[in-house]
């Protein structure tokens, strides 16, 4: 017999493709590591869940089969088995995870391809979630994506619904990019005046916000290039469309895999 825990965890393991058994035992189960063990044994058992230890710095991870995927009923095929890109998809995870843990509403990656392939599909929802002021005509990848140009468009990891104000997009880096691919993403939110909140290991938050330089006096980071931060120091906090935080995660191992991965990009 399938609990509300259950169903919720294989939802989550859906959208976000790979859960840590800390990440779910604090999410559904109030911190139980044995109970979310148990559990977890039990669905995969049954078909439901995929679950592997073979990354010793993640413990076991988990993420739903075909018929899982069904079960769950987000409306998500299974997800591709986590791969090189594992710790960016559980450092998803531990920030979508813990926005929604405090009662806020957030879309995946794949929630957000999935609905802005349908025509009306994300006017439909975001109504449906409170957000006023939709424009239903909009063309595809221009409601939660971002139009990046006259063709591409950029999809942020996650996107946070505030109902009765709009979308936050977030993005959460763990290696910086090249200045230029930096400076069309930041161009393209400032051109669709979409807020935006980057989460960030050391080395993202320096190229974004800058830093001290030798003679004491700040340098400024890309965001100050493109005008979506005020020059002469970090991120003041207030107003404007961007946002520059120090990614924090909760999951003890994935933390700690992060840190060591930050390090070497020093």
């Amino acid at each position: 017999m399938r609990t509300e825990a259950d169903e919720r965890l294989l939802a989550a393991a859906t959208r976000y493709g790979t859960l840590t058994l800390p990440q779910a035992a604090t999410a559904f189960w109030r911190g139980r590591q044995e109970t979310a063990r148990t559990r977890i044994r039990l669905m995969t058992e049954a078909g439901l869940l995929h679950r592997s230890a073979d990354v010793r710095w993640a413990g076991t991870v988990v993420w739903t089969t075909e018929r899982g995927a069904r079960v769950a009923g987000t409306g998500l095929g299974a997800p591709h088995p986590p791969g090189e890109r594992l710790l960016h998809r559980l450092a998803l995870a531990d920030v979508g995870l813990a926005l929604e843990t405090a009662g806020n509403t957030v879309l995946t990656e794949r929630e957000v391809r999935t609905v802005e392939a349908a025509p009306g599909r994300a006017a439909e929802l975001l109504a449906d979630l409170g957000v006023p002021g939709v424009h239903e005509g909009a063309r595809p990848g221009h409601l939660l994506a971002i139009p990046a140009g006259a063709r591409a468009v950029h999809w942020p990891d996650l996107v946070l619904v505030l109902p009765g104000e709009g979308v936050v997009a977030i993005e959460v880096e763990l290696t910086a990019k090249t200045p230029s691919a930096l400076r069309q993403i930041l161009r393209a939110y400032g051109q669709a005046r979409r807020r935006v909140v980057y989460l960030g290991t050391d080395p993202v938050v320096r190229q974004l916000q800058g830093r001290p330089g030798p003679d004491g006096r700040w340098a400024d980071g890309v965001g100050q290039d493109v005008g979506l931060l005020p020059p002469g120091g970090p991120d003041p906090g207030t107003g404007g469309l961007l946002r520059v935080r120090p990614l924090s995660l909760a999951d003890p191992g994935v933390a700690r895999r992060l840190e060591k991965y930050a390090a070497r990009r020093w």
